[in-house]
Formats: C-alpha cells, sequence, structure tokens
C-alpha cells in the first residue's frame, strides 16, 4: 500500500499577546502550510521567505481549545505546543468551526506518521513585526539580524501550492468536496445501549418525545426531546444556540437576558439566563448553568447545559434547575434544492421549582408549560434562518494525495483518489430525510448494522497460546486492588467484564464493504483495579515495589497492560486498570510493535471505545461511544518492564476530555461506564482489530479512593 500524505494550506489567525499597551491578545492573520511534518506561516501568500517554518518532531502535540472570544471577534481556535517546553507554543484561530476541524485533523493525522526526514530547528525569522517590537510566534525570544535559510525553507519557496488543500474562504477556483479525514474510527455499542422514547405530541412542525418511565406515578417532569429539521448549516446553527446576544430575541421566545458568569476554557462556561415572565401569577425563572460543547467528526455539534451554584439568588426570580438537557445538532444530506438541511433535537430534564415535586405534576400546569416553551424554541430556530433566507458558507476544500520521493514530491496518481465525501448520516431515500427514528443515537455510528462476529484465529494472528495448561485462567483471588469486582448489573463501587460482543470493531474485510463486526474475546483478562488518589500525580504505578505488578512477576508466563487514566479534580486521582496474558505475544505482530515500538507509532493507535449503560441523558451524549484516539488527543507516557507495559494518560491534557470530565465527576456515584480499550488497525494486513481489554466501572465513589501506598 502506496504511503501517501495530504497537504493542506489556508489563512489562520495567530493570536499573540500584547506585551505593549496592556494585557489581551492580538490577531495577526497569516498563510499557514502543513504538508506532511512539514509546518510553516506566511504573512501572505506568495511571499518568498517564511515567518517561520520546520519539521514537527515527536514533542509536538495538537489541542482543541474550541471556541474563544478575541479582540470582540469569536474563533475556533487549536494550539500547537511542544511537551517538552509548553512555553513554545502557537494559538491559531478561524472564524469557521469547519476550518479548524479540518486544521485540527490535519494536524492530528501529520503528528501520528512518523518522521522521514530529520527534524531542523526553527529557524530564527520566527517572528512578526507587531507595532514596532518583535513578537515571536512560538513564544519566548527571538534573536535579530540575518537568518540562515535552511534546505527545507529552500524546499517551501520553489514548491507549487497546486499540490496543497486549501481550507477558508479564499478558494474561489476549488470546487471539489472535502473529506472528514478524522483520525478516530466510529463505533457503537449494541443498541441496547440507547434510551427508549415515545413519540407525546407534534406541534408547530416539531415532534415531542418523553423517555419512557416504568414508574406509573412520576414525581418529576420526564425527559423530554424536541425534534425538527432546520434548512441550515450545523455551524450556522451551532452559532446561534451559542449566542446570547440581541439576536436571540427574534428567535428565543422565552429569552429576557443572560451573561457569562465565568469562562473555564474554549469548550466550557459558566452561563447566568433570566427567562421572561409568561404567567402573570408566576414569578419569572432563571438559572446558573455550566455549558459545555463539542464538535463530532461528523460534522455533528452538541451543547451540553446542567446546573451549578455559582451565583446568587437575584431578587424578583425563582431559581430552576436543569438536571441534564443540551442540543443535538446533526448535520443531514441536502434536498433536492441543494441546500443544507440539519437535524435539531433540544433535550430538557427540568425543575422548574416553586411547587411541590411530590403533587405538582398533577396539581399545577405551569411546570409542563414552561418546559415546552423551552423545547419549542427550535421551531423558533427554523423560522428564523427560513426568514433570514441564511445562506450556506460551507468551505470547499480540495484534496490531493502527496508521495513523497526522495527530496522532492510529486503529485500522486489521480487513480489514488482526489474526492472525498464529508461522512454524514443520512437516508436512502430523500423522501424520507426529514423522519428521524427518535431511538437513533446522533451520536453514534447508527446507519451501521451489528453484525455476528465470527470469533475465529486470524491468519496474522498476533498470539500464540501459552503451553501453560491453565491458558486464560487466572487465580482471581490473589490479584487484589482498591476496587472490589462485583456483578455486571446492580454493583455498586465494583468492577466487572462486560461481554466484548457489545463494541464494533473493524473486520477482516474492513477495506473492502467498509463492514464493522462485534468484536470477540479481548486479547486480555482485567483482573484489578485500582481508585487511587494522593497530592501529587501518580505516575508509574507498575514499578512500585508492592505493586500488583511486582507481585506477579515471579510468574515469567503473565504479562500486564497496566492503564492508568489520570485526574486532577480536588485532588489526583489515578483509575488503574489491570490487563492480564498468560498468551505468547508474537514477534512482528500488531501487539509487538506497540509494545515495542516508539511512542509516535504507540500514540496513532492507542483508542478507546466508551459506552454509558446506565446514567443520565447528559452524560451519556457528552461520552458518545465513538472510538477516541487516546494517544493523539492526550498527554501519555508509555513504561515498558519486563512483565508489563504501563500507559500513563493525563486526561487534564485536553480540553474537550476536561469538559466531559467536569460533568461525569458531578454524576459518577450514579454511573455505569464501560471502556473497551484496542490498537487501531491501518492496513489491510492488520485486521481484525481485537479489543486489548474490556472493563465496567459501576458507580465508583469519591470518598473511596485510597493513598497510592495503601493501594498498591
Amino acid at each position: 500500500m502506496m504511503d501517501t500524505n495530504s497537504s493542506i494550506e489556508g489563512y489562520l489567525f495567530c493570536i499573540a499577546p500584547v506585551r505593549q499597551g496592556g494585557g489581551g491578545n492580538q490577531l495577526i492573520q497569516t498563510f499557514c502550510v502543513l504538508s506532511g511534518r512539514q509546518f510553516s506561516q506566511w504573512r501572505h501568500k506568495g511571499d518568498l521567505v517564511p515567518l517561520r517554518s520546520g519539521v514537527l518532531d515527536l514533542d509536538h502535540h495538537v489541542e482543541d481549545t474550541g471556541r474563544q472570544i478575541v479582540d470582540t471577534k469569536i474563533l475556533y481556535t487549536i494550539r500547537l505546543y511542544s511537551i517538552m517546553d509548553l512555553t513554545k507554543e502557537v494559538l491559531m484561530g478561524a472564524e469557521s468551526p469547519e476550518e479548524i476541524a479540518e486544521w485540527f485533523k490535519a494536524f492530528t493525522c501529520s503528528l501520528g506518521k512518523p518522521l522521514e526526514i530529520r527534524p531542523d530547528t526553527w529557524p530564527t525569522s520566527a517572528s512578526i513585526q507587531i507595532g514596532c517590537f518583535t513578537e515571536p510566534l512560538w513564544g519566548g525570544s527571538s534573536p535579530t539580524g540575518m537568518d540562515v535559510e535552511s534546505p527545507l525553507i529552500q524546499r517551501q519557496k520553489t514548491r507549487s501550492y497546486n499540490s496543497l488543500v486549501t481550507i477558508g474562504p479564499e478558494t474561489p477556483l476549488l470546487s471539489k468536496d472535502f473529506s472528514s479525514g478524522g483520525t478516530a474510527d466510529l463505533q457503537s455499542v449494541s443498541p441496547g445501549v440507547v434510551p427508549k422514547w415515545s413519540l407525546v405530541r407534534c406541534e408547530n412542525g416539531l415532534r415531542f418525545f418523553e423517555e419512557t418511565s416504568d414508574f406509573l406515578f412520576r414525581y418529576k417532569l420526564p425527559v423530554t426531546k424536541a425534534v425538527g429539521v432546520v434548512k441550515a448549516p450545523a455551524d450556522q446553527i451551532f452559532n446561534l444556540i451559542m449566542d446570547y446576544g440581541l439576536e436571540r430575541h427574534q428567535w428565543d421566545h422565552t429569552f429576557r437576558s443572560a451573561s457569562i458568569v465565568e469562562t473555564i476554557d474554549g469548550h466550557s462556561d459558566v452561563l447566568y439566563l433570566c427567562l421572561r415572565q409568561d404567567w402573570i401569577w408566576r414569578r419569572p425563572r432563571d438559572f446558573c448553568l455550566s455549558r459545555y460543547w463539542k464538535r463530532e467528526d461528523n460534522g455533528t455539534y452538541s451543547v451540553f447545559y446542567r446546573s451549578v451554584s455559582k451565583m446568587p439568588l437575584q431578587p424578583g426570580y425563582v431559581r430552576a434547575y436543569i438536571r441534564s438537557g443540551g442540543y443535538i445538532v446533526t448535520p443531514l444530506k441536502s434536498g433536492a434544492s441543494g441546500k443544507p438541511r440539519t437535524l435539531v433535537e433540544f433535550v430538557l430534564e427540568v425543575n422548574v421549582a416553586g411547587w411541590s415535586s411530590l403533587f405538582g405534576i398533577g396539581l399545577c400546569t405551569y411546570p409542563v408549560h414552561l418546559r415546552n416553551s423551552l423545547l419549542s424554541v427550535v421551531a423558533g430556530i427554523r423560522e428564523y434562518v427560513a426568514a433570514q433566507r441564511v445562506k450556506s458558507s460551507l468551505t470547499i476544500v480540495r484534496r490531493h494525495s502527496m508521495e513523497y520521493m526522495g527530496n522532492h514530491m510529486q503529485q500522486g496518481n489521480s487513480n489514488t483518489g482526489e474526492t472525498f465525501v464529508v461522512s454524514i448520516p443520512f437516508l436512502d431515500n430523500e423522501e424520507l430525510d426529514e423522519f428521524h427514528d427518535a431511538n437513533m443515537d446522533q451520536l453514534s455510528e447508527w446507519s451501521e448494522v451489528l453484525s455476528k462476529y465470527q470469533n475465529t484465529s486470524p491468519a496474522g494472528c498476533i498470539m500464540r497460546t501459552s503451553s501453560c495448561p491453565q491458558h486464560g485462567i487466572f487465580d482471581m483471588p490473589y490479584f487484589s486492588g482498591s476496587v472490589p469486582r462485583g456483578p455486571l448489573d446492580g454493583g455498586q463501587h465494583c468492577f466487572s467484564e462486560p461481554e466484548g460482543s457489545n463494541f464494533l470493531v473493524k473486520g477482516s474485510n474492513f477495506f473492502h464493504t467498509g463492514s464493522r463486526v462485534a468484536a470477540g474475546e479481548p486479547l486480555c483478562k482485567l483482573v484489578a483495579v485500582d481508585w487511587l488518589k494522593g497530592k501529587d500525580r501518580m505516575d508509574h504505578v507498575a514499578e512500585h515495589p508492592h505493586s500488583l505488578v511486582q507481585k506477579a512477576s515471579f510468574n515469567g508466563e503473565l504479562f500486564f497492560f497496566v492503564i492508568n487514566l489520570q485526574v486532577s479534580y480536588t485532588l489526583n486521582y489515578s483509575l488503574v486498570f489491570y490487563f492480564v496474558t498468560n498468551e505468547e505475544i508474537l514477534e512482528g505482530s500488531l501487539l509487538h510493535q506497540f509494545i515495542f515500538g516508539d511512542d509516535t507509532f504507540r500514540n496513532s493507535r492507542l483508542s478507546l471505545i466508551p459506552a454509558i449503560p446506565e446514567g443520565s441523558w447528559i452524560i451519556k451524549q457528552a461520552v458518545g461511544s465513538r472510538a477516541v484516539p487516546l494517544g493523539q488527543i492526550l498527554d501519555a507516557s508509555y513504561h515498558v518492564g519486563f512483565n508489563y507495559i504501563e500507559i500513563d494518560l493525563n486526561l487534564g491534557s485536553s480540553g474537550v476530555v476536561r469538559g466531559v470530565m467536569g460533568l461525569v465527576f458531578g454524576y459518577i456515584s450514579a454511573l455505569v461506564v464501560d471502556m473497551a480499550f484496542f490498537i487501531r488497525c491501518d492496513v489491510e494486513e492488520e485486521l481484525p482489530e481485537r479489543l486489548i481489554g474490556v472493563g465496567r466501572l459501576a458507580r465508583l465513589q469519591m470518598d473511596k479512593a485510597v493513598p497510592p501506598l495503601a493501594g498498591i
């Protein structure tokens, strides 16, 4: 299989701190070029000398830093930085979330590839004049004087831009569609995880659903969802939902005023919202909400709300509470007219307060009225964009294949495929495109059918059964951590192992059919889980003399995969999984390459499929069920011993993951979480994919975390 590298170009805003005349940031528009691992920034397209240019090495990472307001301009940003020196970073942004998503995918894909040439140091020309002083784009100081051009810059000056993918509005001559090109494989869990909804009414072109309940008499308002199709691009609808300015009065009839109480990062903030008074004898309601948003690889946007206590009660208002809720904005196939179409869902689990939770539903209609009024704003979005005749501003991107040959590049053969299509869910029959089953999970790959997995040994088997007669059978009482083993269903503060068939992975014919199959038995057995806490971050727990791994070192037939999920909350927490196998790992297999390979290969392949079998709607949607490329979005460190490999994952190193964890910790004692770890296959010879291990955590208790010495 020919190894190709995609290259892109386009204008991005560089966000640089202002060092004269006070704080704040200043925007500098630069023309950026990414080709393989070569990244350059230019003041204008066509300039002979770049502002800066160099090769992204193994220490560089990229982070999605979300939505930020800089100089009154709303930008969607990414951060390119060095893990060896955090002062060396570049914060770049674009006005369109679609554009920045393409750049993020390109950087992620590029950083996941091995280095093909020796990294050069950043040239001394890596600075730009701002006002009357020099501001380095990468951070730190930059010497002045004559710059010596490296061979990389010389090639950059003479290269042809026809071989690049162009992102942004400055592309009037290009007309081909762009591909999603993401590095994360889409996976889904069994349909049983999806909540059941029942249709309760249709009103003003919307359908309203309620989550089914086993109780005949409800003591609270049920979780309710409004669903409608809006003829506008998903990113424009997302911007409408996020904006609480004067424009909102034109489509949200419940809105009176709003303000940002606290900005946490580019993906989360705290919002104070006042509603209009719509009942004469009822005081108006207000909310203090934690708001978190994210964008999926298929263009789906999610905005989640839950109430927090960061704003005192205001005179004349009654504080209402949103237990969980938010918007799901999913792009659809365009209609016959070619106009963009988007499915908008608004879900609420709300307590409007001021009434008895025991008898209020039956005695007062105001709670239902207010909930329905909030949900009906989806119709307001639809009517507003129709009246404004919002025009699509879809980014047009043309992607070419590049083949590196020695020190120069040639454009790849067109047979390799130049045109890609955005992967978005749609129905085959366009006439039925507006009808969507409420039971379909918009954040999972619901268009795929769960097929029966035949657990046969592939020709490229990565393990050989050990001569040990007790293959796959371990002395469970011997392996014990701070979290006890418990039942698969109904457990409290315990772990268990769900069926691997609940998760979809690439089958042997994936690159021919595109279909996934249910995963079979994992390669390793989950034998123990530790839930640790301490003042300092807990790294490399497997090397501790009293750790479970060291205690089992006498048995040379056992090999441990230790996965250490590190979370900074009120203290530093570590959730440590101990997976073990007594099978021989074949040399040259994918698993062998992962254990003994370099960090670049490991980061590009390590993945997780999450699932929430039990939990609130907001957590199920925030976590999702898509595969997460852990090594590419988190700072990971790998420790290899004679009988183990430990993977330390800093969950706080990603703004997106921090936002999700902020939601999860608020509900952790009521959640059941499934996690399936696996190594992604990128070429046909590596198929089928196998899970490393699967674990289920049931209703983990924060106060039961133990100090590291006690846990190991």
